[in-house]
């Protein structure tokens, strides 16, 4: 058990309309029927199941796997005789967007489309989900502890997935400027998960007093990290995107001080006090911009006050212990003046650091067998034009279970835009 705070952004869930598969799939046996039902069914339930970020990973796994092996045959020919399923574009799909919400509306009659939305939205699920079990309490077991670097481990992978290979798939789709499925985006929420699971990597290392150049060498990598998905968001239109840009820049700069902190601390502990007392007086500077970024971000209605929470007091903490050693020191021992130049931080930690989780997708099901998959007769409605249900695109939000509030009782340990 060791002591971590964590505080997150969260964008809404992606919400939908519901679907379904006999519509213009025909099924003609009971195997056919069956899976229309199951797809049906297993799409209802999942969903409703992603508005609890307190369920345990295995539920939500095993009830996406289910849904993805039969809408598999949906996508890719389980009898072989082609590459695209010819139950591919027999339905369509209506989605929103997790940065516009419900106000704009896609839909796309192909069933790739609703792989990589789906896929997307579990992923989001598990980032909420480690973000609940991060607010339960700020000395969490290690089996807590591990479920949060897992879940947005997983994250990072399912959503890597998704941007370098189901999103490909898709053939003349036309999307907002901030869908899910832009790249950018897409490479946004990736960088965000990337950055998240190694905040736990080094509050275990700050608590288990690793070595300070092995702390500063993963903190500097988040914040790189956090810099990076920042940036895929800088062409995009501010209104939509500029609160999350917010995120990204004050967890960039949260994590560089606190690289510069410890990267003084290595220093001091070398007798190097000229480039300590530079790292510490840049530590300093750059929790000034982290402290400038919470303000504006809290500005935003709704959005609390991350300044306030002991996840930003604690770096405040530990800037002013760092600089009083260093200077303390200094003063009694080394009598130096700081350096004129700002020493480099490394960017290569010697451990620690991860790549996503492969994500693997489930394989077909065993249901949809080659005379199943000939039993859908879709010639019956060659021709006709797809009769577009009008309530589809009334779609409503997700209903989805707040996160329990964080310290202190007044703020929250993860903010829903």
């Amino acid at each position: 058990m060791f002591t971590i705070n964590h505080w997150f952004h969260r964008n809404p869930l992606k919400s939908t309309a519901l679907v379904s598969f006999d519509h213009r799939t025909s099924p003609s046996s009971t195997d056919a029927m069956q899976i229309c039902h199951q797809l049906r069914q297993l799409r209802f339930d999942l969903l409703q199941l992603l508005c609890n970020p307190t369920l345990e990973t295995s539920n939500i796994r095993d009830i996406f796997d289910q849904y993805m092996s039969l809408l598999t045959g949906f996508v890719t020919s389980p009898d072989g005789s082609s590459d695209d399923s010819k139950l591919r574009y027999t339905t369509k799909f209506y989605w929103s967007d997790s940065l516009t919400k419900t106000d704009v509306i896609t839909d796309v009659q192909d069933a790739q489309f609703e792989i990589c939305c789906m896929t997307i939205n579990v992923a989001m699920w598990y980032t909420k989900h480690a973000a609940y079990v991060a607010s339960k309490s700020s000395m969490p077991s290690d089996k807590d502890a591990l479920d949060v670097h897992k879940s947005l481990r997983i994250a990072a992978g399912m959503l890597k997935h998704v941007m370098d290979v189901e999103v490909r798939k898709l053939q003349d789709v036309k999307l907002p400027p901030c869908s899910d499925l832009n790249e950018k985006v897409l490479a946004a929420y990736y960088y965000s998960c990337l950055g998240e699971f190694h905040e736990v990597t080094v509050a275990r290392a700050m608590n288990a007093k690793q070595d300070n150049a092995l702390i500063s060498s993963i903190s500097n990598q988040i914040s790189q990290y956090f810099d990076m998905g920042g940036q895929q968001l800088a062409s995009l239109d501010e209104k939509v995107v500029g609160h999350w840009r917010m995120y990204f820049g004050l967890k960039s700069k949260f994590y560089l001080a606190e690289a510069r902190a410890y990267q003084a601390l290595d220093f001091l502990k070398k007798n190097d006090a000229p480039n300590a007392l530079k790292a510490a007086e840049e530590a300093s500077k750059v929790q000034q911009q982290a402290a400038s970024f919470c303000e504006q971000y809290s500005k935003t209605k709704g959005a609390g006050s991350p300044q306030r929470h002991p996840f930003f007091l604690q770096l405040d903490s530990l800037i002013r212990r760092v600089q009083s050693t260093v200077e303390f020191e200094n003063n009694i021992i080394h009598h130096k003046r700081a350096a004129a130049d700002l020493p480099s931080l490394d960017n290569n930690p010697t451990h620690g650091i991860l790549p996503a989780e492969e994500y693997i997708p489930a394989k077909l099901n065993s249901l949809f067998s080659p005379n199943t998959y000939r039993a859908f007769d879709i010639g019956r409605n060659v021709g006709k034009p797809y009769k577009e249900d009008k309530r589809a695109r009334e779609i409503k939000e997700a209903r989805e279970m707040p996160i329990p509030q964080g310290m202190p009782p007044s703020e929250s340990a993860c903010t829903i835009a």
